[in-house]
């Protein structure tokens, strides 16, 4: 994410931890939009968007509609929470 090629709220974002809040609209800039790996991951069927997120592909924007909670990851999860936080506060 130190590309700066995505935007929070309209502002350009270049932190990989940055923290969304709920109603923020992330977005894809318009310079990244017609990068190779930004449309072959927009087309892939693997793209599963969950409930949390709401999407528009067409405009590559995303709205987070609230906080996700462990309970959404879809597999099991094998951490230690605050390792994690703790990792990325650096």
């Amino acid at each position: 994410m130190s590309h700066g090629h995505v935007r929070v709220n309209g502002r350009r974002v270049n932190i990989s931890s940055y923290r969304c809040r709920e109603g923020d609209v992330i977005e894809v800039r318009d310079k990244a939009k017609d990068a190779g790996m930004v449309l072959e991951s927009a087309q892939s069927p693997e793209r599963d968007v969950p409930d949390y997120l709401e999407v528009d592909h067409s405009k590559m924007t995303a709205k987070l509609l609230r906080s996700p909670t462990l309970t959404d990851v879809p597999y099991p999860v094998m951490m230690e929470p605050n390792l994690v936080i703790e990792f990325y506060s650096r």
